[in-house]
């Protein structure tokens, strides 16, 4: 005799089901199997509503039922596969919603053996709520079918069908981007939970010591970050992909200014933190922007010359460590001693790709001015404290926007590089780098007077 208990059970079972038939009926072949699974994908979803009401409105919630309902909706998104196999969709942003799955799977099982509960939380049900009806969608983006006579009570989902397929490819392109971007943030939603719950055990349930504990992480995660755009940018540039490189680079820039932000920000400095953070501008502002200049000279050049490249890649390379060794020994001020590291980088790998001044002729001697500031003691104010400056404060929106602009074309929108985005960008870091001449031209202000007698 069937239990009451087991209704929910059962429907939770009854998506598997659905999902075993859509994978066993791909790849389809008619505007009518399309129907037909785009329906069953549909009834698939509302049970995935339907197993859960009953099972809190009745009291029948079971511990059968907590392993087999987010079984089942791990099994769901498995429709993506057949839509993956018809060319509908393209394996990346698969690959990104599966992952997801297994991972928190994963922190789920973790959580449980150390009595948590990471359960769903409002990303959670969004990301169901974006993912199931973008894939119901891309259901009816299958095109090289054949085109069968429809029954008359299907026809409403025939013409729903052939109006999803008239949209421009944009459109459902956004939506499948979309649902990435709902993914990832539902992923780092559970991520922040999972180690919360973790760091407020260890805490012995002091939230204060474990949300500091906590705050460690960010900036220590987005220096590590920058060290992997770092690493990433020396294997682009070393196999010929410059413009990549230098967008990671200018990328490992931002994310360097903003680690350091937020540890001021949340006052978690510390050793680790300050001793990572080294480790990653020496590759990210040392190594990669001397492995693109060692490439962009070396293919100018020609192979003959190709000694040279290397000595002028090897020369910032070391201007870039001598300036960091001394910043580590003297710490932080208002004020650096020498051009910082990252502005240096930013230029190099601009100037590298910039059609103006990629010749050895300019490149050679603005790498060795470069070097020459870096190592000098030319004193530079801090980014929050040249901001103060009415001059800094003028330009400060639109060398951002340009920044910006600059890493989409090197990443991607390669378009944008015929606008001359980065070198207008260099206008602005030009700005920056000559601020000393002016500074000494109509003398610091007391405070900087100060700041600047501190720094040295």
């Amino acid at each position: 005799m069937l239990s009451l208990r087991n209704i929910p059970n059962l429907i939770s079972a009854s998506r598997i089901l659905a999902v075993v038939w859509i994978l066993w009926m791909a790849p389809f072949q008619s505007n009518v199997a399309i129907l037909w699974m785009a329906l069953l994908f549909t009834l698939a979803c509302v049970t995935d509503w339907v197993d859960g009401w009953m099972a809190r409105r009745f009291g029948l919630v079971s511990d059968l039922g907590k392993v087999l309902d987010p079984l089942a909706d791990k099994i769901l998104v498995l429709v993506f596969l057949p839509l993956l196999q018809m060319q509908v969709i393209h394996f990346f942003p698969v690959f990104i919603i599966f992952a997801r799955e297994f991972a928190v799977m994963g922190l789920r099982v973790l959580s449980a053996k150390r009595g948590h509960n990471v359960a769903s939380e409002f990303t959670g049900k969004l990301k169901t709520a974006v993912t199931l009806p973008v894939c119901g969608i891309l259901f009816a983006r299958v095109s090289d079918i054949t085109i069968l006579k429809v029954p008359k009570w299907l026809m409403p989902l025939e013409w729903l069908r052939i109006w999803i397929l008239s949209w421009p490819a944009w459109v459902v392109n956004g939506l499948v981007w979309l649902t990435v971007a709902v993914t990832i943030i539902s992923f780092l939603d559970y991520i922040f939970r999972f180690f919360w719950a973790r760091t407020l055990d260890k805490a012995k349930g002091d939230s204060q010591v474990a949300k500091r504990r906590l705050l460690i992480v960010i900036p220590n995660a987005l220096t590590l970050l920058n060290m992997a755009c770092g690493i990433l940018a020396i294997y682009k540039a070393w196999n010929g992909f410059v413009f990549i490189a230098a967008g990671l680079v200018l990328l490992g820039i931002y994310l360097d200014a903003l680690d350091g932000r937020l540890a001021r920000k949340f006052d978690v400095f510390s050793r680790f933190g300050a001793s990572l953070d080294s480790k990653a501008d020496f590759v990210s502002f040392g190594i990669a922007p001397a492995v693109i200049l060692y490439h962009v000279l070396g293919a100018s050049m020609g192979p003959r010359l190709a000694v040279g490249a290397l000595i002028v890649g090897l020369f910032y390379y070391a201007s870039v460590h001598f300036r960091l060794r001394r910043f580590n020994k003297t710490g932080h001020s208002d004020f650096f001693e020498g051009l910082p590291s990252p502005t240096g980088a930013g230029v190099i790998a601009v100037a590298s790709t910039s059609n103006y001044l990629n010749s050895p002729t300019i490149l050679i001697p603005l790498a060795l001015i470069i070097s020459g500031l870096m190592v000098s003691t030319i004193p530079y104010p801090h980014l929050g404290h040249a901001l103060k400056h009415p001059l800094f404060k003028a330009i400060k929106y639109p060398a951002l926007l340009f920044f910006l602009l600059t890493v989409a074309a090197y990443l991607g929108a390669r378009q944008w590089i015929y606008w001359n985005v980065g070198e207008i960008f260099l206008v602005f870091v030009a700005v920056y780098v000559l601020y000393p001449l002016y500074a000494a031209r109509v003398g610091p202000s007391a405070g900087e007077a100060g700041s600047i007698s501190r720094a040295r």
